[in-house]
């Protein structure tokens, strides 16, 4: 198995907060709001470093996770996890504005309006990400070439729904393969997102916390 390139952070993070990567030492971060390959098509406000970040109890259930999907002959992939409250405020400016056509092709190809996103609930005015327990990710195989999941990350439509009926039946047992693993670790799927889970019995599930992900 190669490894994954690591990058240092000196950062302190709140008591409760731990670097997932620590706690699961093969996974691959590709957090797309630290960069300008996601939907606003820039980096988004509060990431000012490409790191997974989790609540220590929502880390720990999904190492048993990552240690079911290993033995099966794969890794997992993370696009976001701790999101700050300041990029979903981002995310909300974002769909305010003037369509630009930048992104939409890729992300959002069946809206001619940005605020539909928000109002048929693909994009959130409150996260759960903010309270640090929820997580975006995929699977890859040892070598970290991606599993075909139908869509790519954050498309908007219902393609990414759990039981889309317009995709193959390999996307579709990828996809229970990722669901099955997350729920057996006490996980909750999110219907319209193959991607996104939330932990059942979050520490914080009133505290929408803002610290900048270092």
């Amino acid at each position: 198995m190669p490894e994954q390139m690591q990058i240092q952070s000196a950062y302190d993070l709140p008591e409760g907060f731990v670097y997932v990567r620590d706690v699961i030492p093969d996974v691959i971060e590709e957090i797309r709001y630290a960069g300008t390959h996601n939907f606003t098509g820039n980096v988004v406000e509060g990431y000012e470093a490409p790191f997974a970040i989790m609540t220590k109890e929502a880390a720990e259930k999904l190492a048993l996770a990552a240690d079911a999907l290993r033995q099966e002959g794969y890794r997992i992939k993370i696009f976001d996890a701790y999101r700050p409250r300041r990029a979903v405020a981002h995310f909300i400016r974002w769909s305010q504005q003037e369509e630009d056509g930048l992104t939409s092709e890729e992300f959002y190809p069946d809206f001619k309006k940005r605020s539909l996103l928000v109002d048929q609930g693909y994009i959130a005015r409150n996260s759960a990400h903010t309270r640090g327990s929820a997580v975006d990710l995929t699977l890859t195989d040892f070598n970290g070439n991606e599993v075909d999941m139908g869509t790519c990350f954050d498309y908007f439509g219902g393609l990414s729904w759990h039981g889309a009926k317009n995709i193959t039946e390999e996307q579709a047992q990828n996809r229970l393969l990722l669901k099955t693993a997350m729920e057996k670790a006490g996980f909750r799927p999110f219907e319209q997102e193959w991607w996104h889970y939330k932990l059942r019995g979050e520490p914080y599930p009133e505290t929408s916390f803002d610290f900048v992900v270092h």
